[in-house]
């Protein structure tokens, strides 16, 4: 007897090719003595599986340790090697499984808990939830949902901003099941 078994795979989507542009941006419009707040952008997600299954979604920071929060958001890059431009935070919203309203849970401890949470902060994972029950993750064949981006520009009196600066922010969102 003989045969393969193979895992449910799951294909993730992102509209925009997940990009997000802001665009020209005058220094002179930047906050001088407090964070800006940029225009918030929103994109499609999906993650359609073969059948249905459990999964997380464990971001990566493709620029560590250059968001100004510290830790909180995703960078944005450095100006002059040292000086952190900003971050940015995503969050998941209307969220859709199956075809029913499902919720975004988080987890700080990979996996072992889980507590309702709808933002993406770079040190968790994210699962989808039943409402009625946020502490475990469900088995999901289709999701859909909106994935707002919130950014945000260090306060401009922190920043050498004489000349232009690039936004330069990337994550990657990584499945895992």
């Amino acid at each position: 007897v003989t045969g393969i078994i193979t895992p449910a795979a799951c294909v993730p989507t992102l509209s925009s090719g997940g990009i997000v542009d802001h665009g020209k941006i005058s220094s002179q419009d930047l906050n001088q003595t407090k964070e800006t707040r940029l225009t918030p952008h929103t994109l499609q997600f999906s993650v359609n599986c073969d059948s249905a299954t459990v999964f997380t979604l464990k971001p990566i920071d493709n620029r560590p340790n250059t968001d100004h929060d510290r830790g909180e958001l995703f960078g944005l890059g450095k100006i002059n090697g040292d000086q952190r431009l900003g971050g940015f935070l995503p969050s998941f919203h209307n969220v859709v499984a199956d075809g029913v309203p499902a919720i975004t849970l988080g987890s700080i401890d990979n996996g072992n808990s889980w507590y309702r949470n709808s933002f993406i902060f770079p040190y968790a994972v994210n699962a989808v939830g039943s409402p009625a029950d946020p502490s475990t993750p469900i088995a999901v064949k289709d999701l859909a949902t909106d994935l707002l981006i919130n950014t945000y520009i260090a306060r401009a009196d922190s920043l050498d901003l004489g000349n232009e600066v690039a936004i330069d922010g990337s994550t990657t969102l990584e499945i895992r099941y």
